[in-house]
């Protein structure tokens, strides 16, 4: 390894290794308590991941900073301001921190050129108002594997320019109308493995991109209102392993997949009992004869088609890739090195880079 000295500084921190180009600090799985003292203020890249560091304090990481990684330590604070003079930020990764159950809501405030935030696995019961403002160049949120319990309204409001968005693995039951608003650049919506038993009939509306929603493995019985009519883009759709009730419930999201060409998980009927196993989109009319005449939803989307910027006239970074493969194949990931998908279970965060 090279040994970085700029401007005649101490190279590096005890037990870290340093590199020239770009210029990077490397103490990763070093036991290390705390942030190590004598950071190089010019660093781009910090690894700090595998360690026991509890917490974070305002003025231990410098202005140059461009990526830094402390996921699976034992974080529990973060000092205010920690984060607020990073101009350059465009990668942080704090995930895999389980102490990390409570965030300020000012914590990522300032990060304007933040890409990529990792937050999963540290047992956030709950995120606050505001917790996302400000961070219109993000592009892939990772909150899957938390405790969340509820997505407020306006939550991801100023996030114009984000494509995927990872909730999955949470204890999420409801989706309000305005839980997704202010997203209209987002490709990629996983919801699998919640605890979801209603969402509104509106709660989808404005993702005129999204290509990919994960539903699966939830309490959903049916999807009244017909949410999913408010998805033009969509692909990729799994809804397995849900209670599905294929009675009268089950007409509307039936009636969409006679129109739709989506490229779907099986959708097996829980109930009632002759229909179980069956799979609701292979329904026949006659199974609805004895419903109800659906009354037509009087309030039209008059929105429809208008597309809510999302970020006060924040600009949207262009349409997200969408190399889409054969029916019933996912689209190849998209080229950035922020994206982290299909990782080994053994590190989420997969292969760690070779500085030069």
């Amino acid at each position: 390894a090279l040994a970085w000295v700029p401007g005649g500084a101490p190279a590096c921190p005890a037990l870290c290794t340093c590199y020239v180009s770009p210029p990077t600090v490397s103490c990763q799985a070093n036991n290390f308590s705390s942030v190590p003292a004598g950071l190089p203020p010019g660093a781009r890249r910090l690894f700090l991941q595998n360690n026991v560091i509890g917490a974070l304090r305002a003025g231990t990481f410098g202005p140059s900073t461009v990526t830094l990684w402390l996921y699976s330590n034992n974080i529990s604070s973060i000092q205010p301001g920690t984060f607020r003079h990073l101009p350059a930020l465009e990668e942080l990764d704090l995930g895999d921190n389980p102490h990390l159950r409570v965030l300020a809501p000012d914590t990522f405030h300032g990060l304007r050129r933040l890409q990529a935030l990792h937050l999963y696995r540290c047992r956030l019961a709950s995120l606050p108002s505001g917790i996302f403002r400000g961070l219109h160049s993000l592009q892939y949120l990772y909150l899957q594997e938390n405790g969340l319990l509820y997505l407020q309204d306006d939550l991801f409001a100023d996030l114009a320019n984000l494509s995927h968005l990872f909730l999955h693995g949470n204890r999420v039951r409801a989706l309000s109308e305005g839980v997704f608003r202010g997203l209209p650049s987002l490709d990629r919506l996983l919801l699998h493995a919640n605890r979801l038993v209603a969402i509104h009939r509106r709660a989808f509306r404005g993702l005129a991109r999204l290509t990919i929603l994960y539903l699966f493995n939830n309490s959903l019985a049916a999807l009244p209102g017909d949410p999913l009519a408010a998805l033009p883009a969509l692909q990729f759709l799994r809804l397995n392993a849900n209670p599905w009730a294929c009675d009268c419930r089950a007409r509307p999201l039936w009636a969409w997949f006679r129109r739709t060409r989506v490229s779907s998980s099986p959708v097996p009927c829980a109930s009632p009992p002759h229909r179980r196993g069956t799979d609701l989109r292979h329904l026949r009319p006659r199974d609805f004869d004895a419903c109800p005449e659906e009354e037509e939803d009087e309030e039209e989307d008059e929105e429809e088609g208008e597309e809510e910027d999302g970020g006060g006239g924040v600009a949207v970074m262009g349409t997200p890739g969408r190399a889409l493969g054969r029916p019933g194949t996912l689209p190849a990931a998209p080229p950035s090195a922020f994206y982290r998908d299909g990782l080994p279970p053994h590190d989420l965060r997969g292969p760690q880079p070779r500085p030069p």
